[in-house]
């Protein structure tokens, strides 16, 4: 446990939040380190004791990442890339605060070179 807990504060990044100086923030980059140190920890230690639709959400989660792991650096066919945009805007329908910027429609749209 503490092995993963420092390979994990060795890979984060904390600053103050822009805008409010009482606010710290901590972010981890890349996929590489969600697939080999976010997942791992929230499969052995989270979702075992989370609801049903927690864990779904996380199984979800979990494909975006791997999928996106897996594919570093390689293009994606227009279906899978599809495919993921849907999974993406599925994973949370109805945005809690910021908005995205492009509705589903408008996306898929663009990927098929219509003009939105």
């Amino acid at each position: 446990m503490y092995l993963i807990l420092l390979k994990f504060f060795l890979r984060i990044n904390v600053h103050k939040k822009s805008g409010s100086e009482d606010v710290w923030v901590y972010s981890l980059k890349g996929t590489h380190n969600l697939k080999t140190l976010v997942l791992p920890y929230f499969e052995k230690y989270v979702i075992t004791y989370s609801s049903k639709y927690k864990g779904e959400v996380f199984e979800k989660f979990s494909l975006i990442i791997n999928k996106l792991s897996d594919n570093k650096n390689k293009t994606f066919s227009k279906e899978e890339l599809i495919y993921l945009i849907e999974l993406v805007y599925s994973y949370n329908p109805e945005t809690k605060g910021k908005s995205r910027k492009r509705t589903l429609e408008e996306t898929l749209n663009i990927i098929n070179h219509n003009n939105p």
